[in-house]
């Protein structure tokens, strides 16, 4: 994400680039919302990070983008739908 992206306005999670976190993108023009890349590295059925991690950079596993509610704001990849908690009612 960086490498085409550039830095991110908000990191949320640590600096490691090897395990998961969300970055976050502002634009000039603060009508539109932030955009936020939600990367993950644990297992590869979904279960806990383990390490070394699973891959060798975090995976993309959902965008979220918009003022709506979280529902209608949050979108999981293909990866991301493949991984998601199979918990009912989690988005």
């Amino acid at each position: 994400m960086v490498a085409e992206f550039g830095e991110p306005s908000a990191l949320f999670g640590g600096s490691n680039p090897l395990y998961g976190k969300t970055l976050g993108y502002l634009t000039g023009d603060t009508a539109r919302p932030i955009v936020h890349f939600h990367l993950w590295n644990g297992g590869p059925n979904g279960d806990e990070p383990s390490w070394p991690p699973a891959h060798e950079e975090p995976l993309l596993f959902a965008v979220r983008f918009g003022d709506g509610p979280f529902r209608e704001t949050f979108t999981f990849t293909p990866e991301g739908r493949r991984l998601r908690p199979a918990a009912e009612g989690w988005c």
